[in-house]
């Protein structure tokens, strides 16, 4: 990985140190990974699910996405995931639907950084 790769992810407060752990120390295996999540097309429907009112879809996109980023160590992005879900599980979608803005900025944010 470019060296100011990781130096922008971890300004960023990307949990490079972990994630890189997590990937034996690989940064090419990092870098593909990340290569991969601006492919994957996970957030695209969590909007949808919301707009449909589809508490089970949005739960489990939104879970889903959760899982990828905090392995990622996409740290903002994971806890506007984490906020989501829990607010789903305790039975409050329409705070959950509002807190969309905060993860869709956090989705760009961390895309924007990758590319």
């Amino acid at each position: 990985m470019k060296d100011d790769l990781m130096k922008t992810l971890k300004d960023a407060g990307f949990d490079t140190e972990g994630t890189l752990e997590r990937f034996g120390g690989s940064e090419e295996m990092y870098e593909e990974f990340l290569g991969t999540f601006l492919k994957d097309k996970t957030f695209e429907t969590i909007k949808p699910a919301f707009d449909k009112n589809d508490k089970e879809e949005a739960l489990n996109t939104t879970h889903t996405l959760k899982g990828v980023s905090g392995n990622l160590g996409m740290t903002r992005l994971y806890k506007a995931c984490c906020n989501t879900v829990e607010l789903i599980r305790a039975d409050e979608f329409e705070k959950a639907r509002d807190s969309y803005g905060e993860l869709e900025s956090a989705y760009e944010e961390t895309c924007n950084l990758i590319k």
